[in-house]
């Protein structure tokens, strides 16, 4: 009983924190006409099966070890990073990871930029899709794919919001956005890239806290670095 009555207190919270969320997310970006009825549009289609329980059978049908490792960016943490770094409407931003998509949403109706979102869990992949061709949002793409396989090409902003990915996946995924160009903006929660490499590919350009459900969040603004610069790199003291 008293684990049951945990449970309920913590979906209580969740749910008051997501409610909150929605109003000051509403009253920011409402006036955005190109964001606000899509976002509508999708909150409505999770009111009866929310991000988290989509997120926690998919685990389940695939004997993952850990069924809770779903989180979103809330889009007033998502506006501090946007701005700190410098995303613009000329921008193609790739979400790896996209879950329900409200964070594409954003980017797209309030941003103006070009989105691919790249998400393996079918349902959100097919929710968001149906938003975007009901909405008429031709800046998004969705693709249900794996991101560690997905093509990452056209991309000049990379978006990674993946707290609780385990650090062999971190690695393979950072030598694999180490062949990227050079120039690359890279955006990730919680850690940066290099230090899951032995060779130099990344520099941080810029590092800042913003909030998350379950409280501050270090963000990392990384870029692609250049052979020269990789060079000085590895000759400086």
């Amino acid at each position: 009983m008293a684990f049951n009555r945990e449970l309920l207190v913590l979906a209580f919270r969740q749910w008051l924190y997501q409610w909150r969320q929605n109003v000051r997310e509403l009253k920011c970006y409402g006036r955005y006409l190109r964001f606000v009825f899509p976002w509508i549009w999708l909150k409505l289609s999770y009111l009866l099966d929310s991000p988290y329980a989509v997120s926690r059978r998919y685990q389940r049908r695939i004997k993952a070890d850990n069924i809770h490792v779903y989180g979103e960016t809330p889009l007033t943490s998502l506006a501090l990073i946007a701005e700190r770094s410098g995303v613009t409407a000329e921008d193609h931003v790739f979400e790896l990871g996209a879950g329900s998509g409200f964070t594409s949403v954003w980017l797209q109706g309030v941003k103006r930029c070009q989105v691919t979102a790249i998400e393996q869990i079918p349902l959100f992949c097919w929710r968001l899709q149906r938003t975007s061709q009901r909405m008429r949002l031709d800046g998004i793409t969705v693709r249900c794919e794996d991101y560690m396989e997905s093509s990452l090409e056209d991309a000049s902003i990379i978006y990674l919001y993946g707290s609780n990915l385990e650090d062999h996946v971190i690695t393979g995924l950072a030598e694999r956005l180490a062949e990227l160009p050079a120039g690359i903006k890279i955006i990730t929660v919680s850690y940066a890239l290099q230090p899951f490499l032995h060779q130099q590919a990344f520099k941080v350009t810029d590092r800042f806290t913003v909030p998350f459900e379950w409280g501050e969040a270090e963000v990392y603004l990384q870029q692609r670095m250049s052979a020269t610069e990789v060079l000085k790199a590895m000759v400086a003291p």
